[in-house]
């Protein structure tokens, strides 16, 4: 379940654009397997055939497939000094 958090949701309304999750490269190991936090980025993804098309809370954002839909997930600002940016917040991927 993917939620946008107030700030977030003023921040993307702001910009006017919509907003894709760009997934990091899978690590494998001999292990294990490990992949780092998804990037929120505005506009549309390179390779649209990867996401699925998804309004949240009168947003558009892109999904990607390989997204796991079990993990409660929330859209929020991180900034430092002046420059903010959106963040996942609750990605916990062993």
């Amino acid at each position: 379940m993917l939620t946008i958090s107030p700030e977030a949701l003023t921040f993307i309304q702001i910009k006017n654009q919509p907003i894709f999750l760009e997934m990091p490269k899978l690590i494998i190991g001999c292990c294990f397997n490990c992949q780092e936090c998804p990037t929120v980025r505005f506009g549309k993804p390179h390779n649209m055939s990867q996401y699925a098309e998804m309004t949240i809370q009168n947003v558009t954002i892109f999904i990607p497939h390989r997204l796991p839909k079990n993990f409660p997930l929330t859209i929020t600002v991180n900034s430092f000094f002046s420059i903010k940016r959106l963040v996942l917040e609750g990605w916990c991927m062993v």
